[in-house]
């Protein structure tokens, strides 16, 4: 199937807890939406802060899928695995051309939505100090580990976490999750928007449009969404962040 003025629409909102002061919504304000399933699934984790994390993300899939198509209420919605596992959405029928991809992570969740096209996101907080020497032997290719060795030092994290999100946005797109070695796939990192140099996934896989922005407290998100074929992928594809009510595409939290 071609594409044609893909538009992605992005979400990243902060999950905060109900008895802190902040501009941004609580977790009940998205929560209500949840299936029993979901809400099953919520409830069966230990941890309270997974359990809003849970919530949040998938409340947050349900007001992002309305939004696109208001015809449909966010708790109206229902879903499936593919035979990959991917979501995707199953009732109503007529809305399953509808795609999204979700990310979450510690104390933030991040959606993308597009009509037909393929995308996948992933945002990532680092909260601690990681053993970079031995995550980057899984996720970088050997020229992607020799830019990242000549890095000064104090910017090696960032970097680090540029190639990861971006990568695995893309390879959640692409719909391969882990099956597909991150080091199998090389990008530039060093403009605002990513670049995909070179792959071993088949060129039915070259045709991506790639974001990437700083989100709040030092996060980080990217965004990868599929293009046209035949036209130049920057030119058709126009990637939305959703900031109280308007399309934005500065790295904002969402109101819903």
């Amino acid at each position: 199937m071609q594409y044609s003025g893909t538009v992605a629409h992005v979400w990243c909102r902060e999950v905060v807890d109900e008895t802190t002061t902040s501009s941004d919504l609580g977790v009940a304000d998205v929560e209500w939406a949840l299936s029993d399933t979901e809400r099953t699934s919520r409830d069966a984790l230990r941890r309270a802060q997974d359990r809003a994390v849970y919530g949040a993300a998938w409340g947050l899939v349900r007001h992002a899928l309305s939004t696109v198509e208001p015809r449909v209420c966010p708790d109206e919605w229902r879903f499936l695995r593919s035979s990959l596992g991917r979501p995707e959405v199953h009732q109503p029928t007529w809305a399953r051309a509808l795609r999204f991809n979700l990310s979450h992570t510690d104390g933030m969740v991040a959606c993308v939505t597009t009509h037909g096209a393929r995308c996948g996101v992933d945002v990532e907080r680092p909260v601690r100090v990681l053993p970079l020497h031995r995550l980057t032997k899984v996720v970088l290719s050997e020229r992607e580990q020799r830019e990242f060795d000549l890095a000064p030092p104090g910017r090696r994290q960032e970097l680090f976490f540029r190639y990861w999100t971006v990568k695995e946005a893309y390879l959640k797109a692409i719909g391969s999750g882990m099956r597909f070695p991150m080091t199998a796939c090389e990008f530039e990192v060093g403009t605002a928007r990513p670049a995909l140099r070179s792959l071993a996934a088949g060129p039915e896989h070259a045709r991506y449009t790639f974001r990437q922005w700083p989100v709040q407290r030092g996060g980080l998100l990217a965004v990868a969404v599929q293009g046209n074929a035949t036209i130049e992928q920057e030119s058709e594809v126009t990637v939305r962040f959703h900031l109280s009510g308007t399309d934005d595409e500065r790295p904002r939290t969402a109101r819903f």
